[in-house]
């Protein structure tokens, strides 16, 4: 008995439908997210609501992470004294967070001055992140 001769399978030029997608779908998902990404980063002065926000969570959180409070005089100078921070953050528009203790008209109050640098409705402040007073 002959055996029918059998001849290797030539690979094909072309790549398989299998093979074109695997190469487009992670491309179009890395286009697609970082489109997604840009579009979602704050501009201008969002942005630097944006970022006193997030100071102002940080150093809320360094704040209620243990150690009493510091007084008004202290002030958030003693979280870098105690080593709870390397430095003390300006807000976006140059100025020093604003730290009070006791508060106004809370126990404690941290805030930023906003762009005017006066306590107005623009400010940006602990206990409320997205309203101002």
């Amino acid at each position: 008995m002959s055996r029918p001769s059998q001849t290797p399978a030539r690979p094909s030029r072309f790549p398989s439908l299998a093979e074109i997608l695997a190469l487009i779908l992670p491309v179009a998902a890395a286009i697609a997210m970082g489109a997604y990404l840009l579009a979602g980063r704050p501009k201008g002065e969002d942005a630097n609501y944006a970022r006193a926000r997030d100071d102002i969570r940080a150093l809320r959180s360094v704040l209620l992470s243990g150690a009493a409070l510091p007084d008004t005089a202290s002030g958030l100078a003693r979280l870098v004294e105690g080593g709870l921070i390397p430095f003390l953050p300006k807000d976006p528009w140059g100025r020093p967070y604003q730290y009070r203790n006791p508060g106004t008209e809370y126990a404690w109050e941290l805030f930023s001055l906003g762009p005017d640098g006066m306590e107005s409705k623009d400010d940006v402040i602990a206990w409320n992140l997205y309203g101002g007073r």
